[in-house]
This record gives structure tokens, sequence and C-alpha cells, in this order.
């Protein structure tokens, strides 16, 4: 009988442990989210929407506009897409945070957005119950809600008119 116990309760105990460990699925990295719109306003009054745009949406420290010129009708800025996560539980990974470079090109009556994945592999990593990850839905949802944010904007008029 005790020879028989013991591997019964190795292999449950086993079973058990093994199935509170992570998977990770590893997912193809996205083309870049680009988008163009037409409009009624001049490449002057364009530049000004979309650097407003860029400011308003740049919010937190790390997002930052990089380069500017207003000849060439050109926008760059560096976009936190995810905040990253300090894990202080020795069963969960510690994320970095996620950046997208967003390019925006204006001329007269359009202008185009162009947000270009992050440089990182995209995953889904479910671990003790709670997924963990950037997947390609998520820079999906979060693209589109930038590029319908910034379709608005470019469609209204300046907010600077005094």
């Amino acid at each position: 009988m005790k020879k028989i116990f013991f591997p019964c309760i190795c292999l449950i105990a086993s079973v058990f442990l093994t199935s509170c460990l992570g998977s990770k699925a590893l997912q193809e990295t996205p083309q870049p989210k680009i988008a163009t719109f037409e409009n009624e306003h001049d490449k002057d009054t364009n530049f000004i929407l979309a650097n407003e745009w860029m400011v308003e949406t740049f919010n937190n420290a790390q997002s930052v506009i990089q380069f500017t010129d207003k000849e060439s009708g050109t926008v760059k800025g560096k976009y936190i897409v995810r905040a990253g996560y300090t894990s202080t539980s020795p069963y969960i990974a510690s994320t970095e945070a996620l950046f997208s470079i967003i390019t925006i090109r204006v001329k007269d009556n359009g202008c185009r957005i162009e947000i270009d994945p992050p440089n990182t592999q995209f995953y889904s990593q479910k671990s003790m119950g709670t997924e963990f990850g950037y997947t390609t839905t998520m820079f999906e949802e979060a693209t589109n809600k930038l590029i319908e944010d910034f379709k608005s904007r470019m469609l209204g008029d300046s907010i600077g008119d005094w």
C-alpha cells in the first residue's frame, strides 16, 4: 500500500503544480497602421491641428513630440501605448513600457497618420488565472481609437482662434 500511495501523491502534486504554470503564446507583429483623411484646411492649419492633437493626446511624461518640420508638414512623436509594470511577486514577471512612433504628414486639404507597432514581441501569457502581455488585438484597438480621435480633430477647426 505504501509503495502505491507515495507515487500517487507525487503524481497528483506534480499535476496540480504544473497547472499553475504560465503559458506564453507569441503572436506575429502587426503592420503599421496608416490612415489618410481629406479636409478643407490649408497646410498651415492642418499642421497646427496636428500639433494640437499630439499635445492633447500625449498626456504622459514619456510620450513626447520628437520632431516637427512645418515646411515639410511633418510631426513625429513617441507615444506610450502601454505603461510598464513592476512586479513584486516572484510568480509574475515585470513588463517594460511599450512605445509606438506616430508620424503625421500634412498638406493642403489632407493629412496622413502612421502608427508603427512597438518594437517588442507581441504575446499573451496566462499565469495563475490572469492574462498578461500585449496582443495584436490590443494594438489594433488602441490604434483605431487614436485614429478616430485624430480624424475628428482634423475634420474640425483649430481651437486657437481669438
